[in-house]
This record gives C-alpha cells, structure tokens and sequence, in this order.
C-alpha cells in the first residue's frame, strides 16, 4: 500500500468526510488515493485558502477532526490563512502538504519551501516523512496531536514518498478515539461553592467552551439568581431569545452584559477565553471553569480555579450550592434587556433607504429557518451580527473569531454545507470580506451547495474606517467600487438578487431560501451606520468628534 493509501485510509477510518485543496505534482499521489471512494471525497476549491477556511468550519461546527491539502510551494502557503484561523479558535485541522523529492530538500530546488519549518508555528504538530516506514506513525501522531490539542497539526510528504509503498498494516486508532472528562477536585469545588454562597451578585461570563454543558449552566443560573453573558462564540449554543441570557460582553455587546458584570460581585467564568482585560469587573470576586489548565488565570487573576469539562464542574457546583430564595437580580436585567430591545427594535424595524445595517440582519434572522447555520465574516458584520442577529437554540453561529480574519464566511459556508446537507446555511460578508475569496461561489456552484450569501455593500472597509475614526484619524483608504455582485454570481452559475428596500430583502430571502442553488444577495446598506459601544467614554466621543472633523474639512478641500 502506498503512503497516500495508508494517510487516506487514517483519515476514513477517523470519520472525515471531506478533504479540501487543490491538486498538484507533490500531492497528486494523495488526490489519486481519493479516487473512487464513498466514505470520503476530495473537493476541489478555487484557492488553497479557501479550502482551509472549510476545513476550518468543518472543524468548529462539528467538533471533529478535518483535513485540507495544498501542493509544495504556494498551493502550501496559500492553507496558512485558514490554519491560524483554526489555531485560534481551537479547531483540530491535518493539513497535508507536498514537498519535492526527498533527495532534493535542502538544494533550493523548484519550488522548495522549508514547510515543516514554515507550518511550526500555526500548528501543534509538524513533521517532514522521509522515509516510508515512518508515514503509519508520523501520521497518527499527527492527528493525535490535533484532536488531543484541538489545533491544527501539520504531515509534509514528499512527492516520491507519496508513491511509495509501507505495507498494508492498517493504523490502529484506539488511542485516538478514547475520549476522556476532567472534574475538579472537592477542594477546589468545595472552595468555588462558597464563593458562590457569599456572593450577592453573581454574573455567568459563557463561552463556547460551555457548550456541552448548556443545561447544568441553565440550571446552576436559576439556582444562584445569576444573569448569563456571553462571548461572541458563545452565540453558537445560547439561546438569544432566552431572557436569562442577557447579552454579549465588551465592544461588540450590549448595555445590560457590561454593566451586569460592572456590578457583580462574583464573575463565574465558564469555557471562555475573553481577552479585553479593561471589560471585566476591579472588585469582584472570581471562579473560572476551563479544561485547560495554561487558559485559567490567563486573562485575570481567578480565586477560584475549576480544571475540568465545563458539565461536570457546574454539576459539581450544582451539588454545593445553596439555592437562593429570589430572582430580583435576574428580573432587574431582564427589564435592563427589554429596554435594551425596544431601542434595537427602533432601527430592526427602519425601511429607510439604504437599508440600516441592523435592520438587513434582523431580516436575515427573521428569515432563517430554525436549525439554520450562520456564518459571519469579519467587519462590521461581525458587530451587527452580534446584537441584531438573534440565534435561537438549535441554530448555528461561527465566525472567525481568534483570528478575525477576512473572507472567511463564504468559504467556511461551503464547508459547512458539506458537513450538514440537510440544513440551511448562510454566510453573512461585508463586500470587502466578499471581495477577497469571491472565486468560492464557483466551488459551491461546482457542487451544488445551496448556500445563501448575503453581502453588506457600503463600499468602504467599513470596521477599519471605525478603527480609524476610533484614534481620532479621518476615514481614508478605504473606499472601493464593487461590482455588479448578482451579475457574478449568475456567471458562476449561482443566483443572483439585489435587495435595495425591506421589500425587495424579504422577496430575495425567501427566493434564496427556497433555491437549490447557491444564491448571493447583494444588499446595499447605510454607510454611516454607527456602531456604538455599550457605554461610550469621554475620550471616544472626543476622537471620534475630531475625526469626523477632519472628514469634513477634508470634503470640503476636494
């Protein structure tokens, strides 16, 4: 059996269904191997990149190792993106690359690339194979390292290696399929509980990491009278429309989750790894909840320190604590929350043309059907999103968040699509997020993936020019023409709407959402939509009132 066989079979045998890239000399042996299988099939992309991204979301959406593939050379840069976009948010990827001929590493021939060198930082693993009874082990190792670290992990095989035969030993996988569950010890436990018990505030800071434990977390904030905040990830399995669920912390949150944790006296932080230190509260009390030992005390000092899965901690709390005989604190953010809507409501609800930026994504929400998969870009996007898309439970919610990298939904849908036939999925992209990896539509059209696009068109790189405004700078270099984007997306095969009013929006969801191909809708927007924080500074109004200033007086000298 060849090496190739041999890792294609590992990966079958792991339960991947899908490997993404693009073909070449160095991996031809590896698509080949591919050839002809129903377990696994090789899906062809437009970019390197892009099939990362799907890997990526694969990998974030199911929990599950995925697999890309890239050539020796550029097709292996171009995976580098989308990896460190599956580092960041703990995503377990194999990347297997190309390489020349293992004679001639190290002379600086055709496209030689140093990629076990290159691929050590963006993975937890990363081996060169150079000799064919290596390729069982390395590759196990590899995908140990993924799944146990939930990363991504690296194998570069060389071409005449690729070929070459290692015997026909399958690779025993026992060991990576073993899966294991960490509690807290008593003590610790013990400790957590009366903290818990002491406390007359107590706030629930969820991230994704709370995600199989979304009912003993439910449980443990009835119990103790406690308001639940999220992370931006954390969209992914709270419930928007639950009223204990009162929002998102920091920039992109709401009023009632940052002055909830504001006020605590006891934060309890469960499978989160929020990194704006400025947003949490200077007095309070803190238990943090992670599997992770390195994550605990990373962005805060904790006083009481939970290493475990998030469902046995909280079921070991659940067991300690003394249930509190009221539900003042959570009705007085409930209301906070209902204020917080009617004002989102305001312009949820405006017909104003361009479209309000919330208005469009509450739509998209309103639209979707209830086990419907959202994936968000980077930009301003991702702060609409994040407060006017409401997600309901058994809907899906991902971005590139670590990372924050653009062009990720499209590619990320394609992926997703892949993995969950039978659902809806939409990818939500700011045109400039679009722009990028817009070539993706012909891989969805390639194989009949009926995503939904959706892109905000306000011409201008929008969240930069927040950025700017935000040091006090006027907008500039970022403004751009776009395309007809309806008009390219029947090129490639897709449909292609243009909503321009809330009735033409909700004509062109529903046309989108009923199609069996894929569909993008090109909806321009407000692009002086403001994007407020929840609780505005001094020194931000003053530099966004110079900038603004400086925009102006710039106008008037053109």
């Amino acid at each position: 059996m060849k090496v190739a066989d041999i890792a294609i079979n590992l990966l079958s045998d792991l339960g991947v269904k899908h490997v993404f890239g693009i073909p070449g000399d160095a991996i031809n042996d590896i698509t080949f191997a591919l050839e002809n299988r129903d377990e696994i099939d090789f899906v062809l992309v437009r970019h390197e990149e892009g099939g990362a991204f799907a890997a990526s979301a694969q990998a974030k959406l199911t929990g599950n190792l995925s697999c890309c593939v890239g050539t020796a050379g550029g097709g292996a840069i171009h995976l580098l993106n989308g990896l460190y976009d599956a580092r960041h948010d703990h995503a377990p990827v194999l990347a297997i690359t190309g390489q020349v001929d293992s004679e001639f590493i190290g002379t600086e021939y055709h496209q030689e690339v140093d990629l076990k060198k290159l691929f050590e930082d963006v993975t937890v693993y990363s081996e060169t194979i150079m000799d064919p009874a290596q390729a069982p082990r390395i590759l196990k190792e590899a995908c140990k390292a993924a799944i146990e670290n939930r990363a991504p992990a690296h194998v570069c095989i060389p071409n005449n290696i690729a070929s070459a035969d290692c015997g026909d030993d399958p690779i025993n996988i026992a060991t990576l399929l073993a899966t294991r569950e960490v509690s807290p010890s008593s003590e610790n436990l013990d400790h957590a509980a009366k903290l818990i018990d002491q406390a007359s505030k107590p706030v629930i800071l969820a991230g994704i990491g709370g995600a199989g434990a979304a009912k003993e977390i439910f449980d443990l904030a009835h119990r103790i009278d406690a308001p639940i905040v999220r992370t931006l990830r954390a969209k992914d399995w709270l419930d928007d429309d639950d009223p204990i669920c009162i929002g998102g912390l920091g920039l992109l949150g709401g009023k009632p989750g940052q002055d909830s944790v504001e006020d605590c006296d006891l934060l309890c932080i469960i499978g989160a790894d929020f990194p704006y230190q400025e947003f949490f509260p200077k007095e309070a009390k803190t238990i943090q909840i992670d599997s992770n030992r390195s994550q605990i005390g990373k962005r805060l000092d904790i006083d009481a320190p939970l290493i475990g899965s998030a469902k046995l901690s909280v079921q070991g709390l659940l067991d300690r604590v003394t249930p509190k005989d009221t539900e003042t604190q959570r009705k007085h953010w409930i209301d906070k929350v209902k204020d917080q809507q009617d004002d989102w409501s305001k312009i949820e609800k405006s017909d104003k043309s361009p479209l309000h930026p919330a208005s469009v994504m509450s739509a998209i929400g309103d639209h979707a059907a209830d086990d419907a998969i959202f994936l968000i870009d980077t930009g301003t996007t991702t702060a609409w999103a994040a407060r006017h898309l409401r997600v309901k439970r058994n809907q899906r919610f991902t971005l590139s968040s670590g990372l924050g990298t653009m062009a990720f939904a499209l590619s990320g849908a394609n992926g997703a699509q892949l993995a969950y036939p039978d659902r809806q999925v939409v990818a939500i992209a700011g045109d400039g997020a679009f722009n990028m990896l817009m070539g993706e539509l012909l891989t969805a059209a390639e194989y009949d993936l009926p995503i939904t696009v959706v892109v905000f068109d306000n011409s201008k790189l929008g969240f930069i020019a927040l950025e700017q405004e935000a040091k006090g700078l006027p907008e500039h270099a970022i403004a751009f023409k776009n395309p007809d984007m309806a008009a390219i997306a029947q090129a490639c095969g897709c449909l292609g709407l243009r909503a321009e009013n809330t009735k033409e929006l909700s004509s062109a969801l529903s046309q989108a959402f009923a199609s069996k191909k894929p569909t993008v809708i090109q909806v321009p927007v407000d692009p002086d939509a403001l994007i407020m924080p929840p609780n505005p500074t001094f020194s931000q109004a003053q530099k966004f009132a110079v900038a603004k200033g400086r925009e102006m007086l710039g106008k008037l000298r053109s």
